[in-house]
């Protein structure tokens, strides 16, 4: 594999699905709350539910797909409790950023602290129709990120 960091910088520039917890974009001109709900999510006790929801969808992924996480340099073959501690570091220092690469798809996965959804870029069909339904069984929705 090319250099792993190239390659993230690649992907990012590929087509992105969001797997979020809300079913569709919220507009940047939308009269919500949507901002308020986000930090109260980030920085409450729900962050430790929000937290369980993205480890078990990576988790699920990683039993389909070969990963490679980014987190204190490139770990070639991390164990579930990596992924749980990177995601858990993240979540409690409350800043910090996973890339995850599928090698075998061509494909990125990356959860930064302050969103609340995962972004998959390059994900071929198999591999979204199968990141939905692992989405929909975390209660996640998964939809086509913005261009």
């Amino acid at each position: 594999m090319e250099d792993p960091l190239e390659k993230v910088q690649e992907l990012m520039n590929k087509p992105c699905w969001v797997l979020d917890m809300l079913p569709q974009r919220v507009e940047e001109t939308a009269d919500s709350h949507f901002f308020d709900v986000e930090c109260y999510l980030l920085n409450r006790e729900k962050r430790l539910k929000m937290k369980n929801r993205y480890v078990n969808i990576l988790l699920k992924l990683m039993c389909y797909y070969r990963v490679f996480i980014l987190w204190d340099g490139w770990n070639k073959h991390p164990k579930p409790e990596d992924i749980e501690g990177a995601i858990g570091t993240i979540m409690e220092n409350r800043t910090g950023t996973l890339h995850v690469l599928f090698p075998g798809e061509d494909a990125l996965l990356i959860f930064a602290w302050d969103c609340l959804h995962l972004s998959l870029y390059n994900g071929s069909g198999t591999m979204l129709g199968l990141a939905e339904k692992i989405a929909l069984s975390e209660g996640f929705f998964c939809w086509p990120g913005a261009d």
